[in-house]
């Protein structure tokens, strides 16, 4: 553990607890309580922290927001006009489902918002690919 002297502040490396002094000013700790640092724990998590947030920003920075994507996927698997079985409903909204998230994943938000016709032929492809 190192303890740093009180009085000339320096560091010490301390083994054992008993009889301890300065290694430069040999200045008595007895009677002193000592805790140890927690500066670089404190560091890494505030490293950590800002790490993780900038992380975070660069993979969702082009995601597609929740309300757009519900909506594509809303209008892939009810644009039928005909009646369809439970099952088949089923199956129409994996294809969807399947086929809205290959879409979001190579084409960016940003591509989308300023000419959706690119979007909606990947989305055909990939419907067709997950069908």
């Amino acid at each position: 553990m190192k303890i740093e002297c009180p009085e000339c502040k320096t560091d010490n490396d301390v083994e054992h607890a008993e009889l301890l002094t300065c290694k430069k000013c040999d200045e008595s700790f007895s009677g002193i309580s000592f805790s140890k640092r927690k500066w670089i724990s404190a560091g890494a998590l505030m490293f950590g922290s800002i790490v993780g947030y900038k992380g975070y920003d660069a993979i969702h920075a082009d995601r597609y927001p929740f309300r757009v994507e519900y909506a594509i996927a809303d209008a892939c698997i009810n644009s039928s006009k005909n009646r369809l079985r439970v099952s088949q409903y089923k199956d129409k909204q994996q294809v969807c489902l399947c086929a809205v998230e290959k879409t979001t994943e190579s084409v960016p938000y940003s591509d989308y918002k300023e000419n959706d016709n690119r979007f909606f032929r990947e989305l055909l492809i990939n419907a067709r690919a997950c069908g």
